[in-house]
């Protein structure tokens, strides 16, 4: 399922956290997860937020995806991400794949596009 998260939501993010459509308050690990450590984690059944930064509100769009929306959102991003960082030797769209987890240890992955 895909849900539209809010302005208020959005600017957490930037701060290191995010609250999830059921609550729960997540806390970023870590933004340079590896390529085969984020599969993981999808193929585990963690819920997946794809965060397209741009600055206002109306330029920036924060999904949270789960279950097999999850699944499709991941299958869409997969082949750019890198651990690098944002800045790698080529062209076009980069994502970087973010651990986020929350106190009782319920796992997120944050797809961030950088362009």
């Amino acid at each position: 399922m895909r849900h539209d998260l809010s302005g208020e939501q959005w600017r957490s993010v930037d701060e290191g956290r995010l609250t999830g459509p059921d609550g729960v308050i997540y806390s970023r690990r870590s933004t340079r997860t590896k390529r085969r450590d984020a599969a993981a984690l999808v193929a585990s059944g963690c819920p997946v937020v794809t965060y397209w930064p741009g600055g206002l509100p109306a330029k920036t769009e924060l999904v949270w995806h789960d279950a097999e929306d999850a699944r499709v959102a991941w299958t869409d991003a997969a082949g750019l991400v890198s651990s690098e960082g944002p800045r790698p030797p080529r062209r076009g769209p980069v994502v970087t794949a973010g651990r986020w987890e929350s106190p009782d240890g319920e796992v997120l992955l944050v797809l961030s596009w950088h362009h």
